[in-house]
């Protein structure tokens, strides 16, 4: 960093802050108002800007709205007094790296240019080593995967969409039962209702009604009819999530629907059919759960006609990058950003993690990255990747050792082991053309380590 750019229209404070930072040597200019000051910018591109908030004329955070639409750089700190908090949320939110309050205390200027400095180096190393993310993700709700695994869920689907069967959908939490759920509704019956109800977030005394409906005066509040989900479903899909969380009273109650196909309202006499197909899910281990006499087994074999294992994300690293670069795909449009780029340590830190949280964590885990990345490349909390570190353990030491360029061998040998020397393939995969890809198996010594290239 050696061009600094001062906006502020305090003199006595702008001359101080030019003989501090001439005295560290950095090249400095300096403009009394935002006009001025953007003119400097454009001519003289500089790599910090102070910029003060309470400026005449046009305001500090109109100045960087300004400098944002003409895509003008440089990590800008804002200027502000105490009680200009809404100014500093919407400079932050304009793009502003970080503020400092006035009276300016220049240790903690110090300190901030140090850290602006620390990011600026490891945004530049991760710059040097990314994966281009593919645009190919158009649909909103897609199975993602290349794994074995996923393309199992994917045969299941299709073989058991064209049934009418009841499924069972087993799954540790945020594995995405629920995806697998509407993917089967869409290939059977996507013009009919798709009705979907979490047995673990209703309260049991609820629940009854929730699934059966009620007629009027069934019980005390029951001013008018309801229809239940069971009802509201029609000839489409009903989606019982967390099936383990249903009480053993509403169990004998549901047996008797899929035995004889009907269903009567709470305080109803009146059978009524029940034409739906029923897609049940669960995170618990229901065979166990009949053993302890927590779940009925009659139920238990009408629910399992067909099973779906949904793998946890720990058992289909290979699924990681794919799984990120869609939700990244997503959430570009979802929060106005346009991530294109992620650093491959990124890539190894995550198909190293064990997800515990499973596909829901990586999505929520990308989400905060990309409120925080500044630019085309994604930035992760530095803490989550120093916590997947510490998980990896003692055998994974010499490895935080390695090189960028040995990361980038490793990663483009175990993308070309995957797709058995596939060029066409691994390129896709890696974001780049067939010449860069022939280059660096070259360059890295690759030829004798892969499968001869389709």
């Amino acid at each position: 960093m050696k061009k600094i750019l001062i906006i502020d229209d305090e003199h006595s404070l702008v001359r101080t802050l030019e003989l501090y930072f001439q005295s560290k040597g950095y090249t400095v200019f300096s403009a009394f108002g935002a006009r001025g000051g953007l003119d400097l910018w454009r001519e003289n591109d500089p790599d910090l800007i102070l910029l003060d908030v309470q400026l005449p004329g046009m305001d500090g955070t109109e100045a960087l709205a300004v400098a944002k639409d003409e895509n003008l750089s440089g990590d800008v700190i804002m200027i502000t007094a105490f009680q200009d908090m809404e100014a500093t949320l919407t400079a932050i939110q304009r793009g502003a790296t970080d503020y400092l309050y006035k009276p300016l205390d220049l240790d903690a200027l110090d300190v901030l240019l140090e850290k602006i400095l620390a990011r600026r180096r490891e945004r530049e190393k991760l710059e040097r080593l990314s994966h281009v993310i593919s645009e190919t993700f158009n649909k909103p709700n897609q199975i993602i995967g290349m794994s074995q695994a996923a393309l199992t869920v994917v045969k299941d689907i299709a073989h058991v969409a064209r049934t009418p069967v009841t499924v069972l959908i087993e799954g540790e939490t945020g594995t995405g039962k629920e995806l697998v759920a509407r993917t089967i509704h869409e290939q059977s019956s996507p013009e009919e209702p798709f009705i979907a109800i979490n047995c673990a977030a209703v309260v049991s005394s609820l629940l009854e009604s929730e699934l059966f409906g009620h007629e009027r005066g069934a019980f005390t509040g029951a001013v008018q009819r309801k229809l239940g989900k069971l009802e509201l479903a029609g000839g489409g899909t009903v989606f019982l999530d967390e099936i383990g969380e249903l009480p053993l009273e509403i169990q004998a109650k549901f047996l008797r629907v899929l035995q004889e196909r009907q269903f009567q309202r709470v305080g109803g006499v009146k059978d009524i059919p029940f034409s739906a197909r029923l897609l049940a899910a669960t995170n618990r281990n229901l065979d166990a759960m009949v053993k302890e006499g927590t779940f009925r087994d009659d139920l238990y074999f009408r629910l399992k006609v067909f099973v779906i294992r949904i793998p946890p994300l720990r058992e289909r690293p290979d699924d990681i990058v794919l799984l990120a670069e869609y939700f990244i795909f997503r959430l570009n449009r979802e929060l106005n950003r346009n991530v294109t780029r992620i650093p491959m340590e990124y890539i190894r830190a995550m198909q190293a993690y064990d997800w515990p949280g499973n596909v829901r964590e990586l999505e929520n885990l990308l989400r905060r990255a990309m409120i925080h990345s500044r630019s085309d490349v994604l930035e992760f909390d530095l803490g989550w990747l120093q916590r997947v570190e510490c998980a990896i353990g003692s055998a994974e030491a010499d490895d935080e050792l390695k090189s960028l360029e040995n990361i980038e061998k490793d990663y483009i040998l175990k993308i070309l082991r995957h797709t058995r020397g596939n060029y066409g393939d691994t390129c896709k995969i890696l974001g780049i053309s067939r010449p860069t890809l022939r280059k660096k198996i070259n360059d890295y010594g690759l030829k004798e380590l892969i499968e001869e290239p389709e």
